[in-house]
């Protein structure tokens, strides 16, 4: 069986910490090598985990895969307790240790720079749900309401119309108010980070709620701006629970989404 050097992160030589336990495979112990400035968090895996035939079958077992994501996430967030740090994607296999330290002696210079903007930050991520049935009842009684004067004045079968079109325009004015509320949701909070990045919305299905995700962004924001974060979103929330539309705040992160690509 042949070993390879698997990679969880790296973060500046100055704040290396301590080093517990084992990698993904619960067999071999994690280890550091430094390189210039920088140190590489790794461990020992077998080759053959990772490349080959029956890899890809392993990466697409959740009972295989499940386990070894988790101590992937709890190494890089043991690190970022106690210093910066540059998430590595998970499965980043190397042949050998000279393998692993060549792209990261020829990107020093990126990675110096990338621990200088990430200095005194954290990765947050921030979504927004609707309750759609909730949303489009508000919208249509917002509607009727306005249109009040006109319905009252109308025949009764006039009216039934004009109600009728009013409920079948909904679709669009909801999705009209969740654009609208989306871009001012951004302009708040670029003002609160140092980076914003836009990610994808994902089904409910795999959020496992009933509503449905109509903001997704991942923040690279400074240690100090948290509080004012936390109370724009709970302000945020006070203001618009009652058309079913919240906003949630999960972190903080290791710079997933802000991390140079080697």
């Amino acid at each position: 069986m042949s070993a390879g050097i698997y990679l969880f992160c790296l973060t500046p030589e100055t704040t290396l910490p301590e080093l517990k336990g084992t990698g993904i495979d619960g067999l071999h112990p994690l280890s550091a090598e430094t390189i210039g400035d920088v140190a590489a968090i790794f461990s020992e895996v077998a080759l053959e985990d990772f490349s080959g035939p029956e890899a890809q079958a392993r990466m697409e077992d959740l009972a295989w895969i499940g386990p070894r994501a988790l101590r992937h996430e709890e190494v890089i967030m043991a690190v970022m307790e106690l210093g910066l740090v540059l998430p590595v994607r998970f499965g980043t296999v190397f042949s050998s240790l000279e393998t692993m330290k060549e792209p990261l002696r020829r990107h020093r210079n990126i990675l110096s720079e990338f621990f200088r903007e990430t200095a005194g930050k954290k990765e947050w991520a921030c979504r927004g749900y609707v309750n759609m049935p909730r949303a489009r009842s508000q919208v249509i009684a917002a509607r009727l309401a306005a249109e009040k004067e006109q319905l009252a004045g109308l025949a009764p079968g006039k009216r039934y119309f004009l109600e009728q079109r009013i409920k079948g325009a909904v679709n669009n004015e909801v999705a009209s108010l969740l654009k609208g509320l989306g871009n001012d949701i951004a302009t708040s909070l670029r003002e609160l980070s140092a980076a914003f990045h836009e990610r994808r919305f994902l089904a409910q299905e795999i959020m496992g709620r009933d509503e449905e995700m109509f903001f997704h962004v991942a923040l690279l924001v400074p240690d100090g701006s948290v509080a004012a974060l936390e109370g724009m979103t709970d302000e945020w929330n006070k203001l618009h629970e009652f058309q079913g539309i919240s906003l949630e705040l999960s972190g903080p992160w290791p710079p997933y989404h802000f991390a140079p690509v080697l």
